[in-house]
C-alpha cells in the first residue's frame, strides 16, 4: 500500500507535488499523483473503509502509475468550496455536496437532500444516478461527475432531550443543507449553517443546542461527548458525489483514464454506500452505550410523533419546485420524475 495519508498546509503539499512532478516506476513510466481531499478526519470510518481502501486499489490496479495522496480533516479544503476547488485543479478528487452549492449548476442534484424521502444510501445510488442521467447530462466540464452516493440518515444530537416537536422551538441547530435548514424553520428552530468540522466545537461552547448529522458521522467526531442524547427521526440523507478535476483525467494514459470511469469512479461510490449502510445501526448502539452512563440515551420517537416532524416534508418540496423553476428548470416535471423513482423503491411520498 502506497497512498499517503498526511494532513499538512496547502504551502506544504504544493512544495511536496513539485518535488514527485518527475517521479517514475521502475519501468520507467511516469507518475501520476492525486491528491484526495477528505473532509473526515484521519481515524474517521470514511477515512479508513473508504479512501484508503478506494486508495490502494487504484495504485495496485494501476501498478504505481497513478499514487493518491489521501488529505484528511479537510486539509485542502472545506466541503463548502469543493466544486471549485476540484474544477480549478486545486485538488484532483473528491467529495461534492450539492446542498453546500445551491447556487451553481449542481442545484437539480439537491433534490437528493429533501428531507424524509430518501434515507438508504443504496437507493441514493441508485435514483440520483438516473436522475443525474436525465437532467444534467451536459452540466460537468472542468469537474468530472465520477459516482454518486450518499450519508446514512441524519438524526438530531443535543444536549438536552428532544422527544416531540414542541422541544424544537426556538431550538439553535447545526446544518449547512439548505433543505433541512428550510425543514427547521418549519419545526420553529433556529438553523446555524456550519461545516461539519465545526460542530463539535459549536456545541461544546454553546453556539448551537443540537446538530444534525448522520450517525456513522457523529461517531466519527465524538459528538457523544458534548451531546449526550439523539433523536432517530432518520431526516434524509446528504447526496455525496464523487467528482475529479478534467484536466487530471485527461492528462492519462487513455486506458488507465478508462479504468477511472468503468471502475475507480463507480467503486468510490459502492464503497461509501456499503459503509454508512453497514454501519448505520451499529453507530446508533455504540452512541447509545457511551452515553448511557451519563444518563444521555437515544429517542425514538413515536409514530405520531414522528408525523408531526414530518409534517412541513410537502412543504420544503414545493419550495424546492418553486426555486428550481425560477432558474429556469422544469421543477415540477423534475419532481414527479424523482418521486416516480422513490415510489418504484417503495418510499411513500409526503402530502
Amino acid at each position: 500500500m502506497r497512498y499517503k495519508a498526511v494532513i499538512v498546509t496547502l504551502f506544504i503539499s504544493l512544495l511536496f507535488l513539485s518535488a514527485c512532478s518527475s517521479q517514475k516506476t521502475a519501468s520507467g513510466e511516469k507518475i501520476y499523483q492525486l491528491n484526495l481531499n477528505v473532509s473526515a478526519g484521519p481515524v474517521h470510518p470514511f477515512t479508513k473503509q473508504v479512501a484508503e481502501p478506494w486508495a490502494e486499489m487504484v495504485e495496485e490496479e494501476t501498478n504505481g502509475i497513478v499514487q493518491v495522496n489521501i488529505f484528511p480533516s479537510a486539509a485542502l479544503g472545506e466541503l463548502s468550496s469543493a466544486y471549485e476547488d476540484i474544477k480549478s485543479g486545486l485538488y484532483e478528487a473528491g467529495i461534492v455536496s450539492p446542498g453546500r452549492h445551491i447556487d451553481t449548476d449542481l442545484f437539480p442534484l439537491t433534490i437528493g437532500d429533501l428531507p424524509f424521502l430518501i434515507d438508504d444510501p443504496a437507493i441514493a445510488e441508485s435514483v440520483l444516478s438516473q436522475f443525474k442521467d436525465k437532467y444534467m447530462k451536459d452540466t460537468f466540464k472542468e469537474g468530472q461527475f465520477m459516482s454518486i452516493s450518499s450519508t446514512d440518515a441524519y438524526q438530531l444530537y443535543s444536549t438536552q432531550p428532544i422527544r416531540t416537536m414542541k422541544d424544537m422551538k426556538k431550538l439553535k441547530i447545526a446544518d449547512s443543507v439548505l433543505e433541512r435548514i428550510e425543514l427547521f424553520k418549519e419545526l420553529d428552530a433556529i438553523p446555524v449553517s456550519l461545516n461539519n468540522t465545526e460542530l463539535y466545537e459549536s456545541v461544546e461552547k454553546g453556539i448551537v443546542d443540537s446538530v444534525a448529522y448522520t450517525a456513522v458521522g457523529a461517531n466519527g467526531f465524538k459528538l457523544e461527548e458534548v451531546s449526550p442524547y439523539m433523536t432517530k427521526l432518520d431526516i434524509g440523507v446528504a447526496t455525496q458525489m464523487f467528482m475529479m478535476n478534467q484536466d487530471f483525467l485527461e492528462s492519462l494514459p487513455e486506458e488507465i483514464k478508462e479504468m477511472f470511469y468503468e471502475k475507480f469512479g463507480p467503486a468510490y461510490a459502492s464503497l461509501i454506500t456499503d459503509l454508512y449502510t453497514q454501519s448505520a445501526d451499529k453507530a446508533i448502539n455504540t452512541f447509545e452505550m457511551n452515553v448511557k452512563e451519563d444518563g444521555g440515551k437515544v429517542i425514538i420517537p413515536t409514530e405520531e410523533e414522528l408525523a408531526t416532524f414530518r409534517k412541513p416534508a410537502k412543504i420544503v418540496m414545493d419550495q424546492w419546485v418553486e426555486i428550481a423553476n425560477k432558474r429556469g428548470y422544469p421543477g415540477e416535471e423534475m419532481m414527479a420524475y424523482f418521486t416516480s423513482l422513490l415510489e418504484e423503491k417503495g418510499i411513500i411520498i409526503p402530502e
